[in-house]
C-alpha cells in the first residue's frame, strides 16, 4: 500500500513539473511578440517628447547646397541625395508594401525639385545596394515614374524565373555570371529584385532614344567615383561620391552592399546597405592597407554622418568598422542614422548596437531613427558673414518634431509591461505548482512523523 502511494505521488510530481515547464516555456516564447501584446492589451502608451532640433521641413527649406534625405519607408531603406550641381541620386527604395512605396513617391513629389524648383522627371543616378526586398521592393515603381540615367546594381545575377516559360526578361549582366554565388549554387533571387533590375534596364530618360546606363559594382563599378563634370577640387560645388566594393563573393547577399562615402566642403557622409561583419572586416583590412581610394582612411579620418548598416542589426556596425570611419574625439558630434520600421519584428535596432555606440562616444541626441523620428533631412549649407568673406559650411539635421517613447500604463503604484507580467507569471507558476505543493507535502510528512512518534511513545508508556 505504501509503495503504491509513493508511485502515485511520483506521477503527480512529474505531472506538476511538466505542467510548470510547459506553462513557463509558453510565457517565455510569448516574449517574441512583446511589442504586439503590449499594444493589443494597452500595456504601454506612447509618450511624445519635444525633439530638441530642427524639423525635417525646416532643413529642407534652408535650401542647402547638398541635401541628403533618409526617407521613412518602414522596415527598409531609401535615401535621396541632391548634389550641388543639381544632379540627384536614389539609393534603395524600401520594400514592396504599397503604403511604403506611396510614402516614398509622395516624398519625392513634395520635396525633390530641379534647379528651377520644378518636380524632377528622372534621377541622374540610382543605386541598388543588394537584392533584399526591403531595399529593392519599391525600385520598380519609382523607376517607372522617375527613370535613372545611370543605375548602379549589385553584382548578383537576377534569376527569379531564369528561363521559365513565358518570361521575356533575362538578366543582361552576363559579365558577373561566373562570379555570382547565387548562380553557382542555383539559388534564385526574389521577384522584387527581378522587377528592379528589369526596370533599370528598360528605363528611358530624356526621350525614348536615350537608354539608361547600367553598371555593376563588381566589374566596371568597382571603387567608382562620381564627381561634378568640368569642375576642379578647388571649385565650391565640387564633391565626390565613392563606392568601396569588395572583389570577394559571398553566400549572404547582404555582403554585396557597398560602403559609400559622400564628401562635400569638408563634410563626410558614410552610407551603407546591409553589409554584415564579414564584408565590414574586408573593408577594414583594405582601409588599413591604404591603397588607391582607400588611402583616405588615415588615423585622423572621420565622417560627420554615419548610417548604421542593416537597420542597426547586431550583425553590422562592428567596433572595428566604426573605428575605421570615426575618431574618438569627433564621435560625440557624429550623426548616427538608423533606418528601420516602428515595432519591426526583427527588433532593429538591436540594443547591443546602441550600447556599442554609446560606449564608443556617440550621444543619444545624435542617434536619429526613422521609426522614432520619421523622415530625416540633412543639408550642408555655406553662409557668409557680414564681412562677406569665405563661406562657412555647416551641417544641418532635421527630424520630425517629436520623438516617441514607450512607457508602461496602469495606476500610480502598479505599472507593468508584458515582459514584467511574464516574469511574475513564471514565478507564480513555479510557486503554485512546485514550491507550494512541496511545502504542503513536507508539512504532511512532518505531521505524519509526529503522529508516528506519539503512538510509539504511548505504546512504551503502556508497557
Amino acid at each position: 500500500m505504501a509503495g503504491q502511494k509513493s508511485r502515485n505521488n511520483k506521477k503527480i510530481w512529474i505531472a506538476r513539473v511538466a505542467a510548470a515547464a510547459i506553462l513557463i516555456a509558453a510565457l517565455l516564447i510569448s516574449l517574441i511578440w512583446t511589442d504586439a501584446i503590449n499594444r493589443k492589451f494597452g500595456l504601454v502608451k506612447t509618450v511624445e517628447e519635444k525633439y530638441d532640433g530642427l524639423a525635417t521641413q525646416e532643413v529642407i527649406e534652408l535650401g542647402g547646397d547638398l541635401n541628403v534625405h533618409f526617407v521613412d519607408v518602414g522596415q527598409g531603406d531609401a535615401c535621396i541625395i541632391e548634389f550641388p550641381d543639381d544632379r540627384t541620386m536614389l539609393i534603395d527604395a524600401g520594400d514592396t508594401h504599397t503604403k511604403n512605396k506611396q510614402n516614398l513617391l509622395r516624398y519625392i513629389e513634395e520635396n525633390i525639385n530641379d534647379a528651377e524648383g520644378n518636380d524632377i522627371e528622372y534621377f541622374d543616378f540610382a543605386v541598388l545596394t543588394h537584392p533584399d526586398s526591403d531595399h529593392c521592393g519599391g525600385m520598380y515603381d519609382v523607376l517607372q515614374k522617375y527613370p535613372a540615367k545611370t543605375f548602379y546594381r549589385p553584382s548578383v545575377y537576377s534569376r527569379y524565373k531564369d528561363g521559365e516559360a513565358g518570361d521575356t526578361f533575362v538578366d543582361p549582366a552576363t559579365d558577373i555570371l561566373d562570379r555570382t554565388q547565387n548562380n553557382k549554387n542555383n539559388i534564385k533571387t526574389t521577384l522584387a529584385y527581378d522587377n528592379a533590375i528589369r526596370a533599370a534596364y528598360e528605363g528611358r530618360v530624356d526621350g525614348a532614344a536615350s537608354e539608361v546606363i547600367v553598371t555593376n559594382f563588381l566589374t566596371n563599378g568597382r571603387d567608382a567615383v562620381i564627381s561634378p563634370e568640368g569642375l576642379q577640387e578647388s571649385d565650391p560645388d565640387y564633391y565626390t561620391f565613392t563606392f568601396f566594393v569588395s572583389e570577394l563573393t559571398y553566400t549572404d547577399n547582404n555582403n554585396y552592399s557597398p560602403v559609400m562615402l559622400l564628401e562635400y566642403q569638408g563634410k563626410r557622409f558614410m552610407l551603407s546597405g546591409d553589409a554584415e561583419k564579414e564584408a565590414e572586416a574586408n573593408f577594414v583590412a583594405l582601409a588599413k592597407k591604404g591603397e588607391g581610394n582607400y588611402a583616405v582612411f588615415t588615423e585622423d579620418f572621420t565622417v560627420d554622418v554615419f548610417k548604421l548598416g542593416h537597420h542597426g542589426s547586431r550583425t553590422s556596425s562592428s567596433e572595428a568598422f566604426i573605428e575605421t570611419l570615426t575618431t574618438q574625439e569627433n564621435r560625440p558630434n557624429i550623426k548616427a542614422i538608423i533606418s528601420c520600421g516602428e515595432d519591426n519584428k526583427y527588433g532593429h535596432p538591436h540594443g547591443e548596437v546602441i550600447e556599442r555606440l554609446r560606449s564608443l562616444g556617440f550621444t543619444d541626441q545624435n542617434m536619429v531613427r526613422t521609426d522614432v523620428n520619421g523622415s530625416i533631412a540633412m543639408s550642408v549649407r555655406g553662409t557668409v558673414d557680414a564681412s562677406g568673406g569665405t563661406p562657412v559650411y555647416e551641417l544641418y539635421m532635421g527630424a520630425e518634431t517629436v520623438r516617441r517613447t514607450a512607457a508602461a500604463v496602469g495606476n500610480d503604484t502598479i505599472k507593468l509591461t508584458w515582459q514584467e507580467i511574464v516574469i511574475l507569471g513564471c514565478i507564480v507558476i513555479f510557486i503554485a505548482l512546485i514550491v507550494y505543493p512541496a511545502v504542503q507535502q513536507a508539512r504532511k510528512s512532518a505531521k505524519a512523523a509526529a503522529r508516528g512518534a506519539g503512538k510509539k511513545s504511548n505504546g512504551r508508556s503502556r508497557k
